[in-house]
């Protein structure tokens, strides 16, 4: 991977970071409805959103760190694997809790 390419990839990343802290901090919001505190899937869910910002800074920096290992460059990808699970988490929640938060 070029040079260029990975700092613009590792700017790019720290600021959609930056940006999903607002995410991550009104995800206590998914709480909201009466007895989806005690929701596996909610609380999934809860925990994916918080860490997202964090799999962004990881994805910005371990590049950098592992720069010099064959696996480097795959680390770019770290965020895409939250996200992932984010989307699988909400599917089944559309799927099994016909898009409630409050499901058991």
């Amino acid at each position: 991977m070029n040079k260029t390419v990975g700092i613009i990839l590792s700017v790019l990343w720290a600021v959609i970071g930056l940006v999903s802290v607002a995410f991550a901090l009104l995800s206590v919001m998914m709480f909201d409805a009466p007895g989806s505190e005690s929701s596996p899937l909610t609380v999934k869910l809860f925990w994916a959103t918080a860490a997202l910002p964090v799999f962004w800074f990881l994805g910005a920096i371990l590049p950098w760190v592992f720069k010099s290992k064959a696996f480097g460059k795959w680390l770019y990808l770290l965020p895409l694997l939250d996200i992932a699970f984010i989307a699988i988490l909400v599917g089944a929640i559309a799927q099994y809790c016909n898009g409630n938060f409050s499901c058991k």
